[in-house]
């Protein structure tokens, strides 16, 4: 995944198309970040009980389903000075995850 911290919402923008009263779309990927904690957080489809692990390659937490393994999101505390250290100088950086995670040591907590 490529990207740049997000930056505030475009006032009227990501309405679901078709009126008020249509379904709204469905939900590939959030991505939030948090200042007060300089955090941010990134999650793929709807957000769903999690457990974390450390991936210290990376240097991010690893969002994992409870039963399945498989990665549905991430988390980078500390996200200035990773992002210092990590992105391109135009600010983009990329995080390669795996569909499934393999092993199920370095829990760090459930969310």
């Amino acid at each position: 995944m490529s990207t740049t911290p997000p930056t505030a919402p475009i006032p009227g923008a990501g309405g679901p198309p078709g009126g008020p009263n249509a379904d709204p779309p469905p939900i590939e990927t959030f991505t939030q970040y948090d200042p007060e904690k300089d955090a941010y957080h990134c999650s793929y489809g709807p957000l769903r009980p999690a457990r974390t692990v450390w991936d210290p390659e990376r240097e991010v937490q690893v969002r994992l389903d409870e039963t399945s393994n498989q990665v549905i999101g991430f988390s980078i505390p500390n996200f200035t000075a990773w992002h210092t250290r990590h992105a391109d100088v135009d600010g983009f950086f990329d995080i390669d995850l795996p569909s499934f995670w393999p092993i199920e040591t370095g829990i760090a907590g459930a969310e």
